[in-house]
């Protein structure tokens, strides 16, 4: 979720609210999350939106996974996406 702040007026401005987006599992759980966020700004001085990411062109994964780089032989390198282990 990404979320502005913007000024009221003939030239509105707006600029991020936050320095870090927030991350959901899931777009609808996102636009839940917006939807409650909005509602504390009735008069629209918070805008905001959701979107999916590509995990893999981001390397944004949720809190759960964590990747893992095998090398095999020289130069042959794989990236996997695994759960993280809750010790």
């Amino acid at each position: 979720m990404i979320l502005l702040s913007c000024t009221t007026g003939e030239a509105a401005v707006c600029k991020p609210l936050e320095l870090v987006p927030a991350r959901y599992a899931s777009l609808d759980q996102c636009r839940a999350s917006l939807a409650d966020r909005l509602a504390s700004a009735p008069n629209g001085e918070i805008v905001g939106r959701c979107q999916a990411i590509d995990t893999a062109a981001t390397a944004s994964l949720p809190a759960d996974y964590t990747t893992v780089v095998v090398t095999r032989g020289i130069g042959a390198v794989t990236s996997y996406v695994v759960p993280r282990d809750a010790k």
